[in-house]
């Protein structure tokens, strides 16, 4: 009996130990097919996650590349329509160029005819003896200008600023070279030939006195030399003549003879007539008449304008040396000042000795 009962113990015992591993090794099978079931499912996640980002970076590739070659057609219009752009720039600098040269050509043959009006300088030497012309246009030609002209014993002299420089300036100056020369064929007195100047630019430029009206015209002075009774005759329009003389008293007097505070043109309501002044000469003296170019120059260590007292103290100092050397010394003295500076104005400036 201990044998049977012992032998079913063994074999209960390895049944049960059989169907617990069998139970163990499904469970095992069972465990590592859902957690392979869940790698493949994971796996087949990431696979269809990645395809979907493939796709999208494809597709975001494909549009980048459509916009790439969109910009590269803009970038091509682009450049299609500089070239264009450059060579119509190019052509239009050629036209302006050329268009440059010609008006240059012409304001230059236009200063030829402005320096014909002008009084040559073999004329001038006939009637004057010691003399200078300081004549410098800031452009090519001029709207300052003078006038010489002789009439039995009498020299007259005018200095005149037109309105405007350049070819504006330069109009005007013709203006006014014509007009001289009719109204002093009737041998006028200084005053009564500015008064006439007056008159005939007041009637050519159509002046009413409107508002907004143009207030072109001129300043001048006016200056008959009268060489038998040692006289000057003078009548100015904004530009005063400076005498200097030398005596044994007064080495260096100078005497300014004040112009009329009003031009050649129309000013204001009511028109008075100008100022004839009679200056007694003496051998010896030296006389000027000048335009308000050298006096506006800017220069200097500051930068300002040179103004009429450093030129009347520069004439004080040098009224006695030659007019040649004069000059030389007055246009040193306005290019020491100027320095690299450009020109502002007209320059014009005579000096006659007695």
């Amino acid at each position: 009996m201990k044998v049977i009962l012992s032998g079913i113990t063994t074999l209960e015992t390895v049944l049960i130990a059989a169907l617990v591993l069998t139970i163990s090794a499904a469970v095992f099978i069972v465990f590592m097919y859902l957690k392979a079931r869940k790698a493949h499912l994971k796996i087949d996640k990431e696979v269809e996650e990645n395809q979907l980002s493939n796709f999208e970076i494809s597709q975001m590739l494909a549009e980048k590349m459509e916009e790439i070659e969109k910009q590269g057609n803009k970038l091509a219009e682009t450049s299609n329509e500089l070239q264009w752009q450059t060579e119509t720039a190019l052509k239009l600098y050629d036209e302006v160029e050329s268009q440059k040269k010609e008006m240059i050509e012409s304001i230059e043959y236009a200063q030829k005819i402005q320096r014909v009006l002008l009084p040559e300088d073999s004329f001038i030497n006939e009637i004057l003896n010691d003399y200078f012309v300081l004549f410098q246009p800031r452009d090519i030609v001029s709207g300052d200008f003078y006038w010489i002209n002789a009439k039995a014993n009498k020299t007259i002299v005018v200095v005149a600023d037109c309105t405007g420089h350049g070819v504006p300036g330069a109009f005007m100056s013709l203006l006014g070279i014509t007009f001289l020369n009719e109204i002093v064929k009737e041998g006028l007195q200084a005053d009564e030939i500015l008064n006439q100047m007056r008159e005939n630019i007041i009637r050519a430029l159509r002046q009413k006195g409107k508002e907004l009206e143009n207030k072109d015209g001129m300043d001048m002075a006016m200056c008959i030399i009268d060489w038998a009774n040692l006289q000057i005759e003078y009548a100015g329009a904004n530009i005063p003549l400076i005498l200097l003389r030398s005596t044994p008293e007064s080495p260096h007097e100078l005497i300014e003879v004040r112009a009329d505070r009003m031009p050649i043109g129309l000013f204001g309501t009511e028109l008075k007539p100008f100022t004839r002044h009679i200056i007694p000469i003496m051998l010896g003296d030296s006389f000027y008449m000048f335009s308000d170019g050298y006096c506006d120059q800017f220069g200097g260590e500051n930068l300002k304008k040179l103004k009429k007292k450093n030129l009347t103290r520069l004439l004080s100092e040098i009224h006695t040396l030659s007019m040649t050397e004069q000059k030389r010394l007055i246009k040193q003295n306005l290019d020491d000042w100027k320095g690299d500076l450009p020109q502002v104005d007209d320059i014009l400036l005579i000096g006659i000795k007695i």
